[in-house]
C-alpha cells in the first residue's frame, strides 16, 4: 500500500510540474504573440492563474463565470453560452490558426508537450457548470527540433500565426495561405503582362510624338510625365519578382494582408517531403522571434538602408537598434546591431 501511494504521489507531482511548464510556456507566448481578441484574453487568464493555484496548492480549475468576468468584467447572467461560442473557435479556426505556433514554441523551449484548453464535463445537475483547465498535449514528432549542428545564434524564429489576407488575396491562397498550380501563375503572369502592355504602349506613344513637326505642348509633356510613372512602376514590379525568384522571400506587399497585418512575407517553399520534381508553392508566412534585449516581439522587415537587400528581424520596442538577421532555412538569427 505504501507503494502504491509513493506511486500516485509521484504520479500527480510530474502531472503538476508538467502543467506549471506549459503555463509559464503559454505566458511566454502570449507576451510575444498575444493579441487583444478574447480568445487570447482566455488563454492568458488560464496560465496566469494556473500558475497562482498550483503556487497556492490548488486545483487549476475555472468555472465559465470566472473566465467571463476575467475578460469582460461581467458577473451576472449565463456564461455558458458566451464560452461555448468560444469552445467552438477553441476546436476548430483559432486552433488552426495557433496550434502549430505554440508546438514549435514549446519544443524550442525545450519541452515535449504543449499547452492548450480541456473542458471537463460536470455531472449535471442545477448550477454545477464544466470546469476548465490547461492540458499538457505530446508535440507531434514532426513538430520537434531535429538535432543539428547549427552556428551561433542569438534567436530563434517560428512561424506565427495564420494571417489575415486582404479580399484579393484570399482568392489566390487557401486558408492555409498556400498558392500552387494556376493560383500561384496569376501571381507571376500579371505582373509579366503589366510590363509588356507599358512598354509597347510607351514606345508606341514616343513613336506618335515623333511624328509630330509642332513643338512639344504642355499636354505631351504630361503624357510624357505618365510614361516614365508606367514605366518605373513596371519596372519596380519585374524587380520584385526577379527578387522572390531568387531570394525565395520578400515582404509581401501592402495591398495583400490585411489593415492590421504587418511583418507578413511573400515565400517560395517546397513541402517536407517534396522530391527536386515538385514544384515550388507560394505563401504567405509571418515568422516572429523573441528580442533578447529586450524580451519584446521580433517581426520581419526590409533591411534598407542598412542591410541592402536583406530581410532582418526588428525589436518593435527598438527597430533600430535591436537588428537581428532572418537565415529562412534554420529560423535562426544572429544580432546585426
Amino acid at each position: 500500500m505504501p507503494n502504491n501511494q509513493n506511486t500516485n504521489s509521484s504520479a500527480e507531482s510530474t502531472t503538476e510540474c508538467h502543467v506549471l511548464a506549459i503555463a509559464h510556456c503559454l505566458l511566454d507566448y502570449l507576451s510575444i504573440h498575444g493579441k487583444h481578441a478574447q480568445p487570447y484574453q482566455i488563454l492568458r487568464f488560464l496560465a496566469e492563474q494556473t500558475i497562482y493555484r498550483l503556487s497556492e496548492g490548488k486545483e487549476p480549475h475555472f468555472n465559465y463565470l470566472s473566465i467571463r468576468e476575467a475578460v469582460t468584467g461581467e458577473s451576472e447572467g449565463d456564461a455558458s453560452a458566451w464560452f461555448s461560442r468560444h469552445w467552438k473557435a477553441f476546436n476548430g479556426d483559432f486552433r488552426k490558426k495557433c496550434e502549430e505556433g505554440i508546438q514549435k514554441f514549446a519544443a524550442d523551449q525545450g519541452l515535449t508537450v504543449y499547452p492548450w484548453i480541456d473542458k471537463r464535463e460536470s455531472d449535471g445537475g442545477a448550477g454545477n457548470q464544466a470546469l476548465i483547465s490547461l492540458v499538457a498535449l505530446q508535440i507531434p514528432a514532426c513538430a520537434l527540433p531535429t538535432p543539428r549542428n547549427l552556428p551561433k545564434h542569438d534567436i530563434d524564429y517560428i512561424p506565427a500565426e495564420n494571417l489575415q489576407l486582404s479580399w484579393w488575396a484570399r482568392l489566390l491562397f487557401d486558408k492555409e495561405q498556400v498558392a500552387q498550380g494556376w493560383r500561384k501563375h496569376i501571381l507571376v503572369w500579371p505582373t509579366l503582362l503589366w510590363f509588356a502592355v507599358v512598354g509597347l504602349l510607351g514606345a508606341f506613344l514616343l513613336y506618335v510624338l515623333s511624328l509630330s513637326e509642332s513643338p512639344l505642348m504642355t499636354r505631351d509633356v504630361i503624357i510624357l510625365i505618365y510614361i516614365g510613372l508606367l514605366a518605373w512602376y513596371a519596372r519596380y514590379l519585374v524587380n520584385r519578382f526577379s527578387r522572390l525568384v531568387d531570394d525565395r522571400i520578400v515582404m509581401a506587399s501592402e495591398s495583400m494582408v490585411g489593415f492590421k497585418e504587418f511583418g507578413v512575407c511573400l515565400e517560395l517553399y517546397k513541402p517536407d517531403g517534396a522530391t527536386s520534381d515538385t514544384p515550388k508553392r507560394a505563401r504567405m508566412i509571418k515568422y516572429a522571434a523573441t528580442c533578447p534585449s529586450c524580451e519584446a516581439q521580433v517581426l520581419l522587415d526590409r533591411g534598407e538602408p542598412d542591410f541592402q537587400r536583406r530581410i532582418v528581424g526588428r525589436c518593435q520596442e527598438s527597430p533600430r537598434e535591436h537588428v537581428f538577421s532572418f537565415d529562412r532555412a534554420t529560423l535562426t538569427g544572429y544580432r546585426l546591431r
